[in-house]
C-alpha cells in the first residue's frame, strides 16, 4: 500500500481517536498517548534540526557567522510567537467546532487564522528590511559580523509569511485532530533544510543560504499539506471555498485574534524575558555562558514531553468542550497531568542524579562542567512544575480562557523571574542566577493552580462558539 494512504490513514484514526463521542469505544489513557507522541516527535526533530545547523554553520564557516546567524535567534522567538499565539486562537475554535461536529464552520475560523497569518507575515517581510540594523544595534552585536548578520536576518524576515503561516497552519490542523500532517510538515522542512543547507552555504550565498533552506522548506511544506489535504478531502482543505472565506466576518476575525493575541504575548515576552537574563549571563564569562547553553539545551528536552502533552490535552479537551461533554474535558486534564508528571518527573530526577554525567556529554571544562551541575540540580525540579503549570493552561486556553494564562505569565516573568535573578545574582554571583528560574518556574505553578482552584474548575465548561 502506498506510504501516502497509509499516512491518511493513520491521520483519520487519531482524529477518530480523540472524539468525544468515541470515549465508550476507546480507553482515554490510549487515545491520549497515541495523539501525544507524534506531537513529541515534533518538538524532537525541532531541536535536532536546529542542533545540526548550527554545526554546519560553524564547521563550514566559522565562529564569526555562527554569532551572526546566532543574533537572528531574539527576533525569531518573536517571529514564532505570532504563529503560534494565532494557530492557538484558531485551534481552540476548530477543535470545539469539530468536536460539535461542524466543520465547514471549523474551515470558516481556519480560514481567517490563515488570512491574519499571511498579512501579519507580510507586514513583518517588508517593515523588517528597513529594521534590520536598529535592530542589532538593540541588541549590540559586535561590529565584525554586523553585516553578515544583518543579510541573515532580511533574507529570513523575507521568509516570515511562510514561516507564520507553517507554523499557524500545523497548530490548526491539530485543533482538528490531525497530528500526522503537521509531523509529516516538519519532516520534510528538516530534510530540505539539513540537504540544502551545506550546499548553500558553501555558495556565493554564504550564511544567508541557510536562511534560503529555511525558506524553501517552509513553502514545501506547506505545499505539501495543501495538496495532501485535498488529496483526502479534508474539510480543511484549501479550494475555492477557503478563497472567498479568506476575507472573514468581524466576528470571526475577532474571536480568532481574542483567542490568539494572550498566547501571542505570552511566547514573546517569554522570549524578551530570556534575552535579559542571558546578558545577565554573559556578564559572569564565557565559562557561564557555556553552562547556560548546556543548561537549555538539557531543559529543552526536560521540557518538550510537558509541551507535547500540553498540546494534547489542549486539542482534546477542545473537542469534548464543543462536543458539550465538560466531563470528558476535565477527565482529559487529569490524565494530561499524570503523564505529564510521570514523564517530566522521570527525566528531571535522572538530571538532578547523575548532572556531571549529563554535562560530560557536552564538554570536559571542570568549570562547566560544576555550572551546569549546580543549574540542573537547582531548576530541574521546577521545570517539572512549570510542565504541570503548562498543562493546565493548556485545558484553560482549549474552553476559551487564555487571558488568564496570559496573565499569570506576565506577572511572573515582571515581579517574579526577572527580579529574583538580579538579586541572587547580586548577592550569590554565578551560582545565583538559576534560582531566578527555579523562582519563576514554581511561582507559575502556584498561580496557575491557585486560578484553576478557586475559578476555572468551578466554570460550566462551554464552547465558545
Amino acid at each position: 500500500m502506498p506510504r501516502e494512504v497509509l499516512s491518511i490513514q493513520k491521520s483519520e484514526s487519531c482524529e477518530s481517536l480523540i472524539r468525544a463521542d468515541d470515549a465508550s469505544t476507546q480507553p482515554l489513557l490510549k487515545s491520549f498517548l497515541i495523539f501525544m507522541m507524534p506531537v513529541l516527535m515534533d518538538c524532537v526533530l525541532q531541536s535536532i534540526a536546529s542542533t545540526i545547523g548550527n554545526i554546519y554553520i560553524g564547521r563550514l564557516l566559522g565562529a564569526d557567522d555562527l554569532a551572526a546567524a546566532s543574533t537572528f535567534y531574539p527576533l525569531l522567538l518573536i517571529l514564532v510567537s505570532c504563529g503560534v499565539g494565532l494557530g492557538t486562537g484558531a485551534s481552540v475554535l476548530v477543535g470545539q467546532l469539530w468536536g460539535a461536529g461542524h466543520p465547514e464552520r471549523a474551515r470558516v475560523m481556519a480560514s481567517a487564522a490563515v488570512a491574519v497569518s499571511v498579512l501579519l507575515g507580510g507586514v513583518v517581510a517588508v517593515a523588517g528590511q528597513w529594521a534590520v540594523l536598529p535592530m542589532l544595534h538593540l541588541f549590540s552585536v559586535p561590529a565584525n559580523i554586523t553585516d553578515h548578520a544583518a543579510q541573515y536576518c532580511r533574507v529570513f524576515l523575507a521568509g516570515t509569511p511562510a514561516l507564520i503561516l507553517v507554523v499557524t497552519v500545523a497548530i490548526t490542523l491539530r485543533g482538528a485532530g490531525d497530528n500526522i500532517r503537521p509531523l509529516v510538515m516538519m519532516g520534510l522542512q528538516i530534510v530540505v533544510s539539513l540537504v540544502l543547507t551545506p550546499v548553500l552555504l558553501t555558495t556565493s550565498l554564504g550564511l544567508s543560504g541557510a536562511a534560503f533552506a529555511a525558506i524553501l522548506g517552509w513553502i514545501l511544506a506547506l505545499v505539501l499539506a495543501g495538496i495532501w489535504l485535498r488529496r483526502s478531502g479534508h474539510e480543511l482543505a484549501p479550494g475555492l471555498g477557503m478563497l472567498r472565506e479568506l476575507l472573514p466576518e468581524r466576528k470571526v476575525l475577532w474571536s480568532v485574534i481574542s483567542l490568539g493575541f494572550p498566547a501571542m504575548v505570552e511566547v514573546a515576552t517569554q522570549g524578551l524575558a530570556e534575552i535579559v537574563l542571558v546578558g545577565r549571563i554573559n556578564g559572569f564569562g564565557s565559562e557561564m555562558t557555556a553552562a547556560y547553553g548546556l543548561f537549555t539545551q538539557t531543559l529543552t528536552y526536560i521540557e518538550y514531553p510537558g509541551m507535547a502533552v500540553g498540546i494534547t490535552v489542549s486539542v482534546m479537551c477542545s473537542h469534548a468542550i464543543g462536543a458539550r461533554n465538560a466531563q470528558r474535558a476535565r477527565d482529559i486534564l487529569r490524565v494530561g497531568f499524570l503523564v505529564a508528571l510521570l514523564m517530566t518527573g522521570t527525566l528531571a530526577t535522572i538530571v538532578i542524579l547523575i548532572p556531571e554525567t549529563v554535562s560530560l556529554l557536552f564538554t570536559s571544562n571542570p568549570r562547566v562542567i560544576a555550572l551546569s551541575s549546580h543549574a540542573f540540580r537547582a531548576v530541574m525540579g521546577s521545570a517539572v512544575l512549570l510542565s504541570l503549570g503548562g498543562v493546565l493552561g493548556s485545558a484553560m486556553r482549549a474552553s476559551g480562557d487564555s487571558v488568564a494564562p496570559m496573565v499569570i505569565m506576565l506577572g511572573c516573568i515582571a515581579f517574579v523571574e526577572l527580579p529574583a535573578g538580579y538579586w541572587f545574582a547580586h548577592y550569590y554571583g554565578a551560582w545565583g542566577v538559576w534560582f531566578g528560574y527555579t523562582t519563576s518556574f514554581s511561582a507559575v505553578f502556584l498561580g496557575t493552580v491557585a486560578y484553576w482552584a478557586i475559578c476555572w474548575r468551578h466554570r460550566s465548561l462551554s464552547p465558545v462558539q
